[in-house]
């Protein structure tokens, strides 16, 4: 688990992950500390000293891939469980991850669901399926996810083999969560790397953690921040499902700026006709397309810059 300034939940965490029921699965627990400004080394300090399995790593370098790669590096296992700071895993949460590893002996990496515990009531224009929330659940059966069924499993709720890390590579950094940032899309560019093998994963709906669903993601301002910072991340990671089509401008794909549109028209049509929750949707929608293609231009922009820098280096010489 990489920890960052979320000290003050880091003894649910802690104890559920200490607390399982692991039926004789030896298991250490490493906390990867990604450079947090609050207590968190004091708050794992204390634990290291009354459990040998917790073991406390300190990553520098800021980012969500930074840590959770630091502690892959120390970990002893061919088999590696990550959950996130902000979540606190069932009792049988070991035990179900092993089981569902070894009853897939093919399968790269298996994840469950991400349930959410409700600090207050949620709006009516809010759905459990929003990517802001940060939950998964995709139902109560197994299902196989691959190239062909490009189903994320977030890493708040993930096993993996050593294997698939060694052959797909780590969590890749351009598109990982830094400080505050949110929208990243580490997770699914690095499963994606898996399936371009030929790997694939598993969910498995027994495999449960649960998240406190904090009032700041209850608020508009921050789904709306989320699909900015989502469209910015899908424009650095040049995914071939959005870099299609022959036809470009500014470096961004034409279908692009067709999504766009209709996100704002269906942004006004939604609103004329009533309905708050599908103009909200649309209206993330078309943030979601801002987001890229801000991200594409600010790119363009900045390599019009060093080209007629060098070009100005050349003609003074």
């Amino acid at each position: 688990m990489s920890t960052y300034n979320r000290c003050d939940l880091l003894d649910q965490d802690i104890a559920a992950l200490l607390n399982q029921q692991a039926e004789g699965i030896e298991y250490e627990v490493i906390l990867v500390d990604n450079n947090s400004t609050d207590k968190t080394a004091e708050k794992i300090a204390e634990y290291t000293r009354r459990d040998e399995r917790i073991r406390y790593i300190f990553e520098g370098r800021q980012g969500v891939a930074y840590g959770r790669n630091a502690g892959i590096a120390a970990a002893h296992a061919d088999l590696i469980a990550f959950c996130d700071d902000d979540v606190y895993v069932a009792p049988d949460w070991l035990r179900k991850m092993k089981q569902a590893l070894d009853g897939h002996p093919d399968a790269e990496f298996v994840g469950g669901k991400v349930v959410p515990v409700w600090r207050e009531a949620p709006p009516e224009w809010l759905t459990t399926t929003m990517g802001p929330l940060a939950l998964q659940d995709y139902g109560d059966r197994p299902m196989r996810v691959s190239m062909e069924n490009a189903r994320c499993l977030v890493s708040a709720c993930l096993g993996v083999r050593r294997r698939a890390l060694e052959r797909a590579g780590l969590f890749p950094l351009g598109t990982q969560r830094v400080k505050d940032s949110v929208g990243s899309s580490e997770d699914y560019e690095w499963e994606l790397e898996v399936w371009k093998y030929g790997g694939y994963g598993v969910y498995v709906p027994d495999i449960v953690c649960y998240c406190e669903v904090p009032p700041s993601r209850l608020k508009k301002g921050y789904h709306r921040r989320w699909h900015l910072g989502h469209g910015k991340f899908n424009a650095l990671a040049r995914r071939r499902d959005f870099e299609g089509g022959r036809w470009r401008f500014l470096d961004v794909p034409a279908f692009v700026y067709r999504q766009i549109l209709g996100a704002g028209f269906g942004t006004v049509a939604q609103s004329i006709r009533g309905n708050p929750a599908a103009a909200f949707e649309q209206e993330n929608y078309l943030l979601f397309y801002f987001g890229f293609i801000r991200e594409r231009w600010k790119a363009q922009l900045s390599r019009g810059r060093k080209l007629d820098s060098g070009s100005g280096a050349m003609d003074r010489t």
